[in-house]
């Protein structure tokens, strides 16, 4: 089984996986293919990280996918022509060696069974033929027009669309690497083109980061959560935050069986997430930094200190920063019991909102999460690589997965991710059921201080109990886009079966052979 945020995406992967494909191979297939039909959201200019259980050998693996700043990326460069902060958008966004492609190869090379040229296959079509706009990607390209159209590159691809989306020059991109592999995008062609792109259009990227860059093995950040072992992606990646919050989540609610959208559980869901976010903030930038600090951080000690601080009957307040981005999702089951939980992205919709001519591909703007200030702990530093939102997510039991899951959504993606946990593993939702509940998501940005956005579908009894907790409630749509697109595989080794969901929220689905 496959999920995917686009349907046909998740029709590549199961063909994938029908023809004796592994779950590694259905996941680079996917991968390719989401960077072709849903470009707002990732691309071959992205990064991306993964978790994989190799079912003969019983081990889950990790992988950090995810690139450095450039070595000319200087913080007094940055200071000296942009002020305080980090562009967002433009070719200064655009300042970390992507790392998506070597993350294909990576999770390939050690677990696929098929060529990668028949991986690939399907997104070069895609690319070359043209495919339906999906209506998440025709959304974004009318709201992020005011960027695209300020770049020659993003302008001739991603505006004036006229319902199909054909990108000849990322079709040729796509066909390389499937010819030549990871070298020609890391020190052939494709890296010669971005650099010379960058030195014209204002880009620290150089040919010497690409030759460089080396996405990174480790193991799995681990925790507990409802009687499994909690798996997530480890540092630079936001995964132990969910951690964090499912252990703090479980301290502060005990044994009790909350209903689900009832204002008693949504309640204990926020407050844990706020004190997950502020550790986060705290302790997590690049990985290797300040170790023992996260095993704190993940410790069961931690949850129960910070469990104290919380009310049933108040909102505590908090200070964590939380903010937006667009990502894929997707997970992937085989016929032995591979799984990968993979997730994959551009940051903001479509990224720094550059393309680069020549290869047809929209750069990341990653690097805006760095911080220009000296004693932030994720301050700038060349060659360093950045705070990172993206996560990957599974819940284990005896070693095994029992649960594959995770979602797009930025900053918000350990609070999706504990909303799902809680469905699914204290509550034995599916995952369809647990993906397609009402969502809520705690704000502390510029404009939404200390506010919970929230699908008003979750009921009127759920609101009052919140408002009188002192929640500032912002009611959205009932299926709001920006609540994230979620995706689930559930392994139900008793019975014999496997259960996925995707979000109605996307243009996604689970498709099972």
């Amino acid at each position: 089984m496959v999920t995917a945020p686009h349907a046909l995406a998740a029709e590549i992967g199961a063909g994938v996986l029908a023809e004796g494909g592994s779950a590694a191979d259905a996941a680079v297939a996917i991968g390719a293919a989401l960077a072709v039909v849903y470009p707002h959201m990732t691309g071959v200019g992205g990064d991306a990280f993964w978790l994989f259980y190799d079912a003969p050998g019983g081990v889950t693996t990790a992988y950090n996918g995810s690139g450095a700043a450039a070595a000319m990326a200087d913080p007094e460069y940055y200071r000296r022509l942009h002020g305080a902060s980090i562009p967002v958008r433009g070719p200064a966004a655009a300042l970390t060696v992507p790392g998506a492609v070597d993350a294909w190869f990576a999770i390939h090379e050690r677990f696929g069974k098929l060529e990668i040229a028949r991986l690939l296959a399907p997104a070069i079509a895609c690319a070359r033929d043209g495919v339906a706009l999906a209506p998440s990607v025709a959304r974004s390209m009318l709201e992020e027009r005011s960027w695209l159209v300020r770049d020659d590159g993003a302008r001739a691809v991603y505006t004036g669309v006229a319902g199909r989306l054909v990108q000849p020059a990322l079709a040729r991109t796509l066909s390389m690497i499937a010819a030549h592999g990871r070298r020609w995008f890391y020190e052939g062609e494709a890296a010669a083109a971005i650099s010379a792109w960058a030195q014209r259009a204002g880009s620290p990227l150089r040919l010497e980061d690409f030759a460089e860059h080396r996405g990174q093995f480790a193991d799995p950040a681990s925790g507990s959560f409802a009687g499994f072992d909690s798996l997530v992606t480890p540092p630079n990646s936001q995964g132990v935050t969910l951690i964090a919050a499912q252990q703090i989540f479980e301290e502060f609610v005990g044994a009790a069986v909350l209903a689900d959208n009832s204002a008693e559980l949504v309640h204990a869901a926020i407050e844990a997430a706020k004190l997950a976010y502020a550790g986060r903030d705290r302790w997590i930038a690049d990985s290797g930094d300040d170790a023992p600090a996260l095993t704190e951080f993940v410790s069961p000690a931690y949850a129960a200190q910070q469990a104290a601080r919380l009310r049933w009957d108040r909102a505590l307040s908090a200070s964590a920063e939380t903010g937006d981005g667009g990502t894929t999702y997707f997970a992937c089951v085989d016929a032995v019991g591979n799984a990968a939980s993979y997730i994959q992205s551009l940051y903001h919709h479509f990224g720094a909102a550059v393309v680069v001519p020549a290869l047809g591909i929209a750069l990341q703007n990653r690097g805006s999460a760095f911080s220009l200030d000296e004693g932030n702990v994720r301050k700038l530093i060349p060659k360093r690589r950045p705070f990172h939102t993206l996560m990957a997510a599974m819940l284990s039991s005896k070693g095994e997965p029992r649960v594959v899951y995770g979602s797009m959504g930025g900053d918000a993606q350990p609070q999706i991710a504990l909303g799902l946990a809680i469905r699914m593993a204290r509550l034995a939702q599916d995952p369809q059921a647990a993906i397609s509940a009402p969502r809520w998501r705690w704000f502390n940005s510029a404009g939404k201080n200390g506010r919970v956005a929230i699908e008003p579908r979750i009921g009127e009894a759920c609101l009052r109990g919140l408002r009188a907790r002192g929640h500032a409630l912002e009611t959205l749509g009932d299926w709001e886009e920006s609540m994230g697109h979620a995706g689930a595989v559930a392994i139900d080794r008793a019975g014999g079966r496997l259960l996925g969901g995707a979000d109605p929220r996307g243009d996604g689905a689970a498709v099972g052979i």
